[in-house]
Order: C-alpha cells, then sequence, then structure tokens
C-alpha cells in the first residue's frame, strides 16, 4: 500500500502538539497557583490552547486506519495487543520506578499506595493514560468492524455525532462529580472521534481550507479567553479538555485540512515511524530536564518565551535520538 505522506505528516505534528502542551502546562499551573495571570501565564495558555487538538488527531487517525478492516477478532487482537501491550507495559514499570526513585531521595519513603491506586486507575504517569484508553478502544475496534457494514452510511454519520455529543457531557458529569470511570470503558467517550476519523477520510465535499484554518484559529482564541476566566474565577481549565466544545471544532477542522490536501515525503513524515517511542519518553526527558534546573538553580528558562521553545527543541531532540537508539535494537524496539 502507498505510504500517506500527509498522514504520516500529521502524526508527527499532532506529536510535536504534545510536547507543547506539557512544556506550557508549567507556566499556566503556576500562574493558577500564585493567581498571577500575568505574561507567563498568558503565554502558557495560549501555546496550550492551540495545542490541545494534539490527542484527538491521534484519534481521528487511528479511527481512519482500524475502521473497515477485514479482520476476525484473532488478527485484531493479536496485531493491537502486542503492539500496545508491550510498550504499555514497559514504560509503566520505568515511569514507577522512576516515582518510587523520586520519593525516596525527596524524603527516604516510598509512597506503595498512590502508585498502585495510580497503576488501577490507568495512570501510572501522567501522559500515559492514552495507552490505557486505547486497550479499551482496541478490544472494541473488531466488534465495530464486524457491524458497521450493516449501518447505512448516513447513519453512521448521525451516530457518529451522537457518541462525540455523549462524550462531550460525559467528561463534563464526570468532570464536575469527580468520577474516576475504570480505564478499561474510557474509549467510549472517544468513539465520536474515531469514528469520524473514518468517516472524514471518505468525505467528497470540499471546504475551504483558508475557512478550516479560520475555524481552528478562532477555536485556539476562543479556549485560551475562556480557560483564562474559568482559571481565575473557578480553578478549572474545563476548555482544555479533549472533548470541550472548542477543541473539538478544533480538531475536526484541523484534521479536515490535512484530508484536503497531498503532501510528499517531507522531514516531518520521515520521523513518523518514531513518534509512538517519542510520546512515550518526552515526559521523562522533560521532568529530568525540570529538575535539573531547580537543582543548578537556573531561572532563565521561567521565562516562558525562552522557556518553551528551548524546552521543546530540547525535549524533541533527545527523544528522537533515544527512540532512534532504541529503535536499532531488534529486542528495545519492541517497547516503542
Amino acid at each position: 500500500m502507498k505510504r500517506d505522506y500527509t498522514i504520516d505528516t500529521l502524526r508527527t505534528l499532532a506529536t510535536l502538539l504534545v510536547i507543547l502542551v506539557h512544556t506550557s502546562a508549567g507556566y499556566v499551573n503556576t500562574g493558577m497557583r500564585d493567581n498571577t495571570f500575568d505574561l507567563s501565564f498568558w503565554v502558557g495558555n495560549i501555546v496550550d490552547s492551540f495545542s490541545r487538538i494534539c490527542v484527538p488527531l491521534f484519534v481521528l487517525v487511528s479511527g481512519m486506519f482500524l475502521i473497515g478492516r477485514s479482520e476476525n477478532f484473532k488478527q485484531s487482537y493479536t496485531k493491537r495487543t502486542s503492539r500496545i501491550l508491550i510498550p504499555l507495559i514497559a514504560w509503566s514499570i520505568i515511569y514507577i520506578t522512576y516515582r518510587v526513585i523520586l520519593s525516596y531521595l525527596s524524603n527516604n519513603t516510598i509512597e506503595i499506595i498512590p502508585i498502585i491506586k495510580s497503576i488501577i486507575l490507568g495512570r501510572p504517569f501522567y501522559h500515559l493514560w492514552y495507552l490505557y484508553m486505547l486497550i479499551g478502544l482496541y478490544l472494541f475496534t473488531p466488534i465495530l468492524n464486524n457491524n458497521i457494514s450493516k449501518i447505512p452510511h448516513k447513519n453512521l454519520w448521525f451516530v457518529s455525532i451522537l457518541l462525540m455529543i455523549f462524550g462531550m457531557i460525559n467528561t463534563s458529569y464526570n468532570s464536575v462529580l469527580g468520577n474516576q470511570p475504570i480505564f478499561i470503558l474510557w474509549f467510549i467517550n472517544y468513539l465520536g472521534y474515531f469514528i469520524l476519523g473514518f468517516l472524514i477520510k471518505d468525505y467528497k465535499k470540499k471546504i475551504s481550507p483558508i475557512k478550516l484554518i479560520l475555524v481552528y484559529l478562532t477555536s485556539g482564541v476562543l479556549i485560551s479567553i475562556l480557560s483564562y476566566y474559568t482559571a481565575k474565577d473557578f480553578g478549572s481549565l474545563y476548555f482544555y479538555g479533549y472533548l470541550s466544545p472548542f477543541v473539538v471544532i478544533a480538531s475536526l477542522s484541523f484534521y479536515m485540512i490535512f484530508h484536503q490536501i497531498d503532501l510528499k515525503v517531507n522531514m516531518l513524515s520521515k520521523i513518523s515511524h518514531l513518534t509512538l517511542g517519542i510520546y512515550l519518553m518526552h515526559v521523562g526527558i522533560l521532568e529530568v530536564l525540570i529538575l535539573g534546573l531547580r537543582e543548578l538553580n537556573i531561572h532563565v528558562f521561567d521565562n516562558p518565551i525562552i522557556g518553551i521553545p528551548i524546552k521543546f527543541v530540547l525535549v524533541l531532540f533527545i527523544s528522537i535520538m533515544l527512540t532512534k537508539i532504541l529503535n536499532a535494537n531488534k529486542y528495545l524496539k519492541k517497547i516503542i
């Protein structure tokens, strides 16, 4: 099958946006904690707001590739399970070990209960939740594929939109009440994205790329402004949520842009095969970098105009290099 360099580029862009989310988050959190909604907060807030489409893009691309396949349950589970479970287990152990070491160095104790609880809740480290969500999504995929051909295309659009609305409402409901559903069910909220990723792939009607870009930009601006008010008045970042209204609109607009262009091989498409490894390790690299700066008492990166781009470049470069090293080993490549 011909390589789709456009979607390879999109997948890499989504990974870069994940790194931007995590490099900018500290400035937003500091502003909220200290109740200082100054330039530092706003720079972090704007970068974070425009990067929030990252995870929805991953789910949309997954739907594009996984829905409609003619695989039986055994074929589907065999392919997907080995692809996700080995990295998930390996990196859960790596990050748990990091947490244990950090806990011991900080206060000479090892807090076992919080670690066990985080594993049960599917969050041994904050970014790994996505892989835990994928378990449910991959388990459900062959069930969906065995029945999707029976649903008229028009009805499937209706179902996907209903699922998207359900995900938005359910996420808000759980957030307000503080509910923590078992991770195996997280995928339900993302089914709307998943199916739309498949449907938009074959969508024939063209929408002006300029209009789609304007929708994305407008959504990003609204996310940043509304997040400022919710953070200031309610201590909440609701509009950052991957299923909040403007993130949904921005994500679908951005995804549609890439289905209306045809890119050739490029620098971003060339590293697409490394994106899972980059995703898995970038948080650890960022954590070590921040700890190192703190220990060395270096504060120049407290300025987000300096800190965000330099941290982003350093984390991305190191992540790519380490992923390439692991990828060169026939055993270690299985964890990325």
